[in-house]
């Protein structure tokens, strides 16, 4: 009976280790860094979709008025897609690899 206790705290120890590192893995963390680049870039993000949606709204609504600036528009629409882009796939590419991390650490 006294050799049994021993067993069994040190199991419980186990099992409150197991909860513990269940508990890191699901959870998500941002540092103040990536935290203040999401909300200086979202706007921009943002902005990029609604001058889409208008692009498209206003060639497709009154493509006489818009069709001679069109070319100016899509240029200016293209320049902007660059830095969106680049952060898109920064973005996608630490969602990757915080996934593929936590994956790993589990298996």
């Amino acid at each position: 009976m006294a050799s049994e206790q021993p067993d069994i705290q040190e199991r419980l120890l186990e099992q409150a280790r197991e909860i513990e590192r269940l508990k890191a893995k699901t959870s998500t963390t941002l540092s103040g860094t990536e935290f203040l680049t999401i909300i200086f870039v979202f706007p921009m993000v943002m902005a990029f979709v609604v001058l889409g949606i208008i692009i498209v709204y206003k060639t497709t609504s009154n493509p006489s008025e818009v069709g001679p600036e069109l070319d100016i528009v899509l240029v200016a629409f293209s320049i902007f897609s660059a830095p969106i882009t680049a952060f898109v796939a920064t973005l996608a590419q630490r969602l990757m690899a915080d996934v593929k991390g936590k994956n790993e650490g589990g298996d």
